[in-house]
């Protein structure tokens, strides 16, 4: 998508946006930078964590790095078959890996440092939205995760070669010679939103209950679970969509949802536990 995006820019007169369109690995480098900021600030707003926001914004970085990696290659039964030198050599990368690795880094740091695990978690919770609404551009940069074949009028197309354009050629449903895909669900767009007014509502949790350990993080993942969940239907099975029943992604979701509704429900009970000592 990326070199169809700065050829339509540069014959329309937008040649200096055309110069400045940035590559994928560009945007995850944004994400790292601009979500590295944001939690420095938020850490910082908290006595008990400022002096460790540096340490904490790396281990998160380097958490959702590697996770997001190895992510990928579990889900592509490629784990085993790619030796481990190679494993951070190529391209290929899992959002689900990045929320889990970051979260087990933060919370390994924090341990190893003998720090409150719970505010931290709170912190990296109350941002990781944003991260996934930058990345998503990336994501459509790249013509990954891209959804089914639909009639919608706000359906996009992506470039011959593309891998929506090769999932239809394989599937039969697109003739070799077309220039471009078949119309497919923006579902890059549809996880953008849908991370975007997570954002919004995540921080305001954040904001009101930072005093409250753990209130943040459940929140997190009841909700990013339970609104990712119906998005994946609009998924490609080619892309990591279903085929049949529910795909990894949708799976995850329920193991979100549950996790932070355990974890809504423990925080509820410690507050009641408290207030009535």
């Amino acid at each position: 998508m990326r070199p169809d995006l700065i050829a339509w820019l540069t014959t329309h007169g937008f040649t200096t946006l055309a110069r400045v369109v940035p590559t994928s690995g560009a945007m995850y480098a944004a994400v790292f930078l601009i979500c590295g900021w944001l939690l420095i600030r938020r850490a910082r707003a908290i006595p008990l964590l400022a002096d460790h926001a540096v340490d904490i914004w790396i281990a998160a970085g380097l958490g959702a790095s590697v996770g997001a990696r190895i992510y990928y290659l579990v889900i592509n039964g490629k784990l085993w078959s790619t030796p481990f030198a190679t494993w951070f050599g190529h391209s290929g990368t899992g959002s689900w890996g990045a929320y889990v690795g970051a979260s087990l880094l933060v919370a390994a740091y924090a341990y190893a440092r003998k720090l409150p695990v719970w505010p931290w978690l709170d912190v990296a919770a109350s941002i990781a939205p944003l991260g996934e609404v930058i990345g998503r551009w990336a994501c459509w940069l790249a013509g990954d995760d891209f959804g089914k074949v639909t009639t919608v009028p706000w359906a996009i197309h992506f470039p011959q070669g593309s891998l929506a354009w090769q999932a239809q050629v394989a599937r039969g449903e697109l003739a070799r010679s077309a220039t471009e895909s078949l119309a497919v669900h923006p579902q890059q767009f549809y996880l953008m939103i849908n991370a975007l007014l997570l954002f919004i509502v995540v921080s305001a949790v954040w904001s009101r209950n930072r005093a409250r350990s753990g209130v943040t993080f459940a929140a997190y993942l009841l909700l990013y679970g339970a609104t990712r969940f119906w998005w994946e239907f609009f998924r490609d099975p080619a892309a990591g969509g279903a085929a049949h029943g529910l795909s990894s992604s949708q799976w995850l979701c329920i193991g979100f949802v549950i996790v932070g509704g355990v974890g809504t429900d423990w925080v509820h009970r410690a507050r009641e536990r408290a207030a009535t000592a």
